[in-house]
């Protein structure tokens, strides 16, 4: 298949290290990376890094759910949850969880998807706005300290384009491939646009507040 029919997610996404790589400086003590998958970000984290997933792997450290991390409480200094909570069924039970093993005066880096189509990870639950995300986190001991959208409007509309456009194999399918895969490769390399309202992610960094 030619290469402008085709829109991979590389395409679509930036690297991680552009995601994460500005909040390296917070990434320091004993660093969880909650629902780690088969993300390596040692590169990114200055402290000791500690990885969970319900799946068994040799990065991963803790094989459980996100509701039940066995260490004690207040174990760790920083807890990385990127792009994951939409992926549980219970997140009041996780976000209780990230407050009871975050020391008082530690961080969450939150960071949830808002306008991405749907994704299997097994499951996919539910998306939330970032007053609803800064509310759930509030909520369960969290003090906010930064919430941001996450992206360029061309990650979101790449994605979209991918799903809506991806299947087709009509000619004018092609077409419009042709026309517009290109140009999102593109944006997503070069430009910085953010429109507020249609984030493909959101962002929460926030400390957790002394028990």
């Amino acid at each position: 298949m030619p290469a402008f029919t085709r829109l991979e997610m590389e395409n679509i996404f930036p690297p991680i290290e552009v995601e994460l790589g500005p909040y390296r400086h917070l990434f320091t003590g004993k660093v969880l990376n909650a629902g780690a998958g088969s993300r390596d970000i040692s590169d990114l984290v200055d402290g000791q890094l500690f990885s969970q997933d319900i799946f068994a792997a040799p990065h991963i450290d803790y094989v459980s759910p996100l509701h039940d991390i066995p260490v004690e409480d207040g174990f760790f200094d920083t807890i990385i949850c990127n792009a994951v909570l939409e992926h549980v069924e219970n997140p009041e039970e996780v976000l209780a969880e990230f407050a009871r093993v975050c020391r008082p005066g530690g961080t969450l880096y939150l960071c949830v998807p808002f306008m991405q189509p749907e994704h299997l990870d097994p499951t996919d639950y539910q998306r939330y706005t970032i007053d609803g995300l800064k509310r759930e986190v509030t909520r369960h001991g969290f003090e906010v300290a930064e919430a941001s959208g996450v992206h360029s409007v061309y990650t979101t509309l790449g994605w979209i384009m991918r799903e809506w456009l991806g299947p087709k194999r009509s000619l004018s399918g092609r077409a419009l491939k042709a026309a517009v895969f290109p140009l999102i490769r593109y944006k997503v390399k070069t430009s910085t646009e953010h429109v507020h309202s249609l984030a493909s992610a959101y962002r929460v960094v926030a400390t957790r507040a002394p028990s």
